[in-house]
């Protein structure tokens, strides 16, 4: 897990202050060691946080044996001791034990056909000085980032936008890119990013760069496509599938020359985890676990401590208050470079804060198993509708199980599932959190094209599994991994995902859907797959959602201050975004309660935020720090 950073282009000219600058503002994300390359055409950077290989002959960049390629490589490739076996078969010698040096030689071996054959997240850029040509990729899913700035003949590239602008990059606001998140609640959907000309590689896209033919991109792995193949499995037939893949994904992703621990919740995805890192005993030793405390009602508290206590394993619970709250939220969209995911993220950066105080670099997650195999409210309502719009006997009996589950009148769900006729390509999840009426109206018709040409959750389709791919690859996944990889980067830990490992992902959706929702459970089927080794407790849970006091925090003071302070600002309506009156009326309305979301509160502080930071260059750097 590192920072890359570099540019690419003709007869550069080396500028040591300028690097040492990007490597500065990029070294939360790799403080143990950075170094750098530069050529007549590439300069290459990197910042290392050490986890396989400690040895100073694993650092980058890292050159080939014949000097002629040069890499600088984010993440981790799991199974490079098994590719490292095949390249020895193939006469191939090394001189490490890194899995650096592994993706390189695979890259000489295969060419760029190489991402095929790694299971694990990564962005990478390797030149080759011969050919005087760049190949850049980024993982399945989208779990490493990598950012581009096309300056003239010049391609600069980094992990955060942060290298870019110490590179030389001024920052402008890319008004399409905010209002599709303004009006839609969309991010992490395109190539284009909250800042003008600067752009992304999405989840499994590759591209070369060379001075005659330019930049091409070019998809690797789609998600949709491959799924398409697969034909429909039996519930019995797949449950050997499901058992063999996730524990090989979290083998997998236990290899590390660091101690890894577990960041633990109260739900089913991540008790899961501990269970199958502890049953196969894929980790040295008992891993720490760390886990999130609210106060009173928000707690999880006891769903943690039955997981826990079920195998004799003990959790580290980190108090998160509203004084953490209020002091994060800068610090949060500095890190992340866009909008922040509430309270949630600035609580999961604190948790990595104390992993990191407790001097481990690894942790692992449980994020992947509501996305690949119907975790969701949304996926059950699909399902339910299409049992009822066929007429499907079963209907009747499934709604009555859905609603013991979900703690919801009948009312109430029918009315849910008779509304998905309404949701479409303006809804991102499939739900409305957006308040479209605080916008300036001017700043609506000025993308009028954005809200015709929108195509996420085409959800008039009403299909489970294409939901599904969309989640795990353009929106709830991706978005997910930006929030997680930023805020534990902050604090150089590495923050794993066993079950975002495709081969797992893949065979969630050879599923008939009715196994995600058997009995009214939601992933009902990795319910019945794993029930010996999971807590009674946690396995047979009412499917519930993180209860996490944002609501109320952001009603309360200090923040209610805080907000008006952002409204009434002079800035804030000579933006052009939003109407400030109307913003007003609505804020006061949610305090008094008259709204369950306060998601569009939540888009407007985000956004009058980032502006102040990017481009009004309101705070120092020293100000942008989480500080717990």
């Amino acid at each position: 897990m590192c920072a890359i950073s570099g540019i690419i282009g003709k007869n550069l000219d080396f500028n040591l202050n300028k690097i040492k600058k990007i490597k500065k503002i990029l070294n939360h994300r790799g403080p143990d060691y950075s170094g750098h390359i530069y050529t007549k055409n590439a300069i290459l950077i990197h910042n290392r946080l050490s986890i396989i290989d400690l040895e100073k002959r694993a650092n980058q960049p890292f050159e080939s044996k014949n000097k002629s390629k040069i890499l600088v490589f984010n993440g981790e490739i799991y199974n490079f001791i098994e590719i490292k076996k095949e390249l020895k078969r193939l006469n191939l010698r090394f001189t490490t034990n890194s899995d650096t040096e592994v993706l390189l030689m695979a890259y000489e071996k295969w060419g760029i056909d190489c991402v095929n054959k790694f299971e694990g997240m990564f962005a990478f850029a390797i030149y080759d000085l011969k050919k005087k040509k760049a190949f850049f990729a980024r993982d399945r899913f989208g779990q490493k980032p990598i950012f581009f700035w096309k300056k003239r003949n010049k391609i600069h590239f980094a992990s955060e936008i942060k290298g870019l602008i110490a590179a030389g990059y001024s920052p402008k606001p890319n008004l399409s890119t905010w209002f599709d998140y303004l009006y839609f609640g969309a991010t992490d959907h395109s190539r284009d990013t909250f800042f003008k000309d600067i752009f992304q590689l999405l989840p499994g896209e590759l591209a070369t760069y060379d001075f005659n033919k330019g930049f091409k991109i070019k998809k690797w792995y789609n998600f949709k496509k491959i799924i398409k193949k697969f034909k429909t499995k039996k519930i019995n037939n797949i449950k050997n599938e499901i058992t063999k893949t996730s524990y090989n994904a979290v083998r997998i992703n236990s290899r590390s020359d660091v101690p890894i621990s577990i960041a633990l919740s109260g739900g089913l995805d991540s008790s899961l985890l501990m269970s199958l890192s502890y049953n196969k005993n894929f980790l040295n030793s008992k891993p720490k676990c760390y886990s999130i405390k609210f106060e009173n009602k928000h707690s999880e508290k006891e769903y943690i401590d039955a997981s826990t206590k079920f195998y004799n394993f003990k959790s580290n619970f980190i108090n998160f208050r509203q004084k953490d709250f209020i002091k994060s939220i800068i610090p949060s969209i500095w890190h992340l470079e866009s909008p922040s995911g509430g309270l949630m993220n600035s609580a999961m950066a604190k948790l990595c804060h104390a992993i990191k105080k407790d001097k481990i670099k690894v942790t692992l997650d449980g994020t992947g198993i509501d996305e690949g195999f119907g975790g969701y409210e949304l996926h059950h309502l699909q399902y339910l509708y299409y049992l009822k719009k066929n007429k499907d006997p079963k209907f009747v009996i499934s709604l009555k199980l859905f609603m013991k589950n979900w703690n919801i009148k009948k009312k109430a769900e029918l009315k849910k599932i008779n509304d998905l006729k309404k949701l479409d390509a303006k809804s991102v999840d499939g739900y409305k959190y957006v308040n479209n009426n605080i916008l300036d109206n001017k700043f609506v018709s000025l993308n009028k094209n954005n809200i015709k040409n929108f195509k996420l959750d085409k959800l008039s389709k009403l299909d489970v599994k294409n939901s599904l791919c969309e989640y795990i690859q353009d929106t709830k996944v991706p978005r997910n991994c930006r929030l997680l990889d930023r805020v534990s980067m902050a604090f150089g830990v590495e923050m794993r995902f066993p079950f975002l490992e495709h081969s797992f992902l893949e065979t969630g959706l050879k599923l008939d859907p009715k196994a995600y929702f058997l009995y009214g459970r939601s992933k009902s089927i990795v319910r019945e797959t794993f029930k010996k080794i999971i807590a009674p407790k946690t396995r047979k849970a009412k499917k519930f959602t993180i209860q996490s006091p944002q609501n109320d925090w952001l009603r309360q003071e200090p923040m209610s201050s805080f907000i008006l302070r952002l409204i009434k600002s002079d800035k804030f309506a000579q933006r052009g975004i939003f109407n400030k009156k109307k913003v007003l009326t609505a804020f006061a309305k949610f305090k008094k309660g008259n709204s369950k979301t306060s998601f569009f509160i939540w888009q407007v502080i985000n956004t009058e935020i980032w502006f102040q930071i990017f481009i009004d260059k309101k705070f120092d750097l020293n100000k942008l720090k989480f500080k717990f």
